[in-house]
């Protein structure tokens, strides 16, 4: 029997995997899954038929619990014997074998697959690089461990860059058999047509208000901050986290009316540009928001010209935070370049 390939050694002082708010456990390790019961039931019939999928894409807003599910459903696929059905609701054992080397990141059939540390810098890398995606290779020329499934889970397609999406699609076109790909994408947009192609997409909604208190409730969090998460357990935790002043002061600020003007773009930038690093985090969250709210309500009343100008944005501002965080380049003339164009795209709307 071949042996799977080892992951990289970890290094002694850098953060297991990048995104990690203190507050909260990883997806290996969390236990409970708030909301979600549509997903799970198309999981559970998807695996319990004849021809179960090889690939599978979750993809859903920022923070609701795609890779919680992912990691679910490795615990229950992982541990369950080849050729059986699949608990109901994905439920499994704890303290199983498969769970406890799953939460330890030491299952030899599971490869999670993230941003890479960057030791010279001292943070995480900007992109999800191609030499990350091709440690596909070798780990699944290796044989299972029990003659069970093999899983990969690329977390998120989002970090990929245009080198490492085509390695993924090398790999996605003639997968061994009992192997699946659970691909995460927290913007569908990023998601290149031909990796689409090739995965069963299954769409996650926004939770409700009840389910993300459930959710803070069950990390030990403050469930009062539940109305902030907006259907996100991640957007409440780091919201909080921020402080309830800069985000009304942001969301003041981000009114069509308010950010027009000037000096409210230069407070607006101020507040980003503070020496806590979970500010800029939060003005940017809440630009996003912004940009997504003022899409959304304009939908089927606003030109398509308007509504592709917020959708570009949109995008923009996604990849000028991966720039921000490898480059260190100057956060507050960066929010300042977004707001003009925010600014701009709202006159064209007519919202100002």
């Amino acid at each position: 029997m071949a042996r799977t390939p080892r992951a990289p050694k970890p290094i002694e002082g850098a953060p297991a995997e990048p995104d990690l708010l203190d507050n909260a456990p990883p997806p290996r390790e969390a236990r409970t899954l708030s909301g979600h019961a549509e997903a799970v039931e198309r999981l559970v019939e998807a695996f319990g038929g004849a021809s179960p999928p090889q690939a599978i894409l979750l993809e859903g807003p920022r923070g609701i619990g795609k890779a919680t599910l992912a990691f679910r459903l490795a615990r229950a696929l992982l541990g369950t014997i080849p050729g059986t059905a699949l608990p109901a609701n994905l439920a499994d054992d704890p303290e199983s074998r498969a769970s406890r080397q799953i939460a330890a990141g030491t299952h030899p059939s599971l490869l999670h697959l993230t941003r890479p540390w960057d030791e010279k810098g001292k943070k995480f890398k900007g992109d999800l690089t191609v030499d990350e995606v091709r440690r596909i290779v070798p780990f699944l020329g290796s044989t299972s461990a029990d003659g069970g499934w093999r899983m990969v889970i690329v977390d998120a397609v989002d970090d990929m860059n245009l080198n490492a999406a085509n390695a993924l699609l090398k790999a996605l076109e003639e997968p061994p058999r009992r192997t699946l790909f659970v691909l995460i994408a927290h913007v569908s947009g990023r998601v290149l047509p031909t990796i689409r192609s090739r995965c069963r997409a299954i769409r996650m909604r926004p939770l409700t208000e009840d389910e993300v208190r459930a959710a803070l409730n069950a990390m030990g969090a403050d469930p009062r901050t539940a109305p902030l998460g907006e259907g996100s357990v991640r957007r409440a935790l780091s919201l909080a986290a921020a402080g309830a002043d800069i985000v009304k002061s942001a969301q003041r600020l981000l009114s069509p009316q308010m950010v027009r003007d000037v000096r409210a773009q230069h407070q607006l930038a101020e507040l980003a540009a503070q020496r806590r690093d979970d500010s800029f985090a939060t003005v940017l969250e809440l630009v996003l928001d912004a940009i997504a709210g003022r899409a959304k309500s304009g939908a089927g009343t606003m030109s398509l010209p308007a509504l592709d100008a917020y959708a570009s944005l949109y995008l923009s501002v996604t990849d000028d935070r991966r720039r921000i965080e490898v480059f260190n380049l100057d956060r507050k003339e960066m929010v300042l370049a977004v707001l003009s164009r925010l600014s701009a795209a709202d006159k064209a709307a007519g919202l100002t």
